[in-house]
């Protein structure tokens, strides 16, 4: 993997016209701590076990530098102890995560940022040749069209997690129940193949798994307050 999972999914969320994301702060926050976890889980930097109550837990096996350095930091943030996988999505994101990733994307020209100012917002408008590319990814894997590699099979799952695909992939001529079917059985592809092994599985459903509870938590709480 030459890049983070997270720096992918940043620049699917953005809007390339308006430079703003495409879903709100909360659920923009769990997706960034999803992607972060379910690229250690890919990199087998995680295992998971099962608790009596039934909800998982992850523990980093291997803490190591990645040289890169969102996941260090969060390797870091999580340490030694085992989490609730849904604690962990939560513990590895800060206000730092959201700097680094935007400021490594524009350093290397897959987005263009504007500060915002007294009267208007910040804005980060993605690279059309960084960006693009994904989307037909996303678009190839949710068609059906071609076998789909591990890692287009992660942005699936996160992207979804937030109900954006349909506002990354322009033209996707999907009902909601069939597209969410489709996103399932992609997302057990996930953890299926030679390539992940049984520890590697677990941590990824595991992670999985803890997006859509950070997400859907987040919304309520969310909610809550508003109301």
């Amino acid at each position: 993997m030459d890049t983070a999972l997270v720096d992918d999914v940043v620049v699917l969320l953005l809007d390339p016209e308006s430079g703003r994301p495409l879903t709100d702060a909360t659920r923009l926050r769990a997706v960034v701590g999803g992607s972060v976890l379910l690229d250690l889980a890919l990199r087998g930097r995680l295992v998971a076990e099962p608790t009596r109550w039934g909800q998982d837990k992850v523990e980093v096996t291997d803490a190591s530098p990645t040289g890169d350095d969102v996941l260090d930091h969060a390797l870091q943030r999580l340490g030694t102890r085992r989490w609730a996988a849904a604690s962990a999505v939560t513990r590895v994101v800060d206000q730092r995560v959201g700097r680094q990733v935007r400021d490594r994307l524009a350093g290397r020209g897959a987005l263009r940022h504007t500060p915002g100012g007294v009267l208007r917002l910040a804005r980060d408008h993605p690279a059309a040749p960084v960006r693009d590319p994904l989307v037909a990814a996303l678009s190839d894997a949710v068609s059906g069209t071609r076998e789909v590699p591990p890692r287009v099979l992660a942005l699936v799952t996160l992207v979804h997690s937030v109900g954006a695909v349909p506002k990354v992939v322009p033209g996707l001529a999907l009902p909601r129940k069939q597209l969410a079917a489709r996103v399932a059985k992609l997302s057990a592809l996930l953890t299926e193949g030679e390539w992940a092994g049984p520890a590697v599985a677990a941590a990824v459903r595991s992670a999985q798994a803890a997006v859509t509870a950070a997400v859907t938590a987040g919304t309520v709480a969310a909610t809550t307050a508003a109301g």
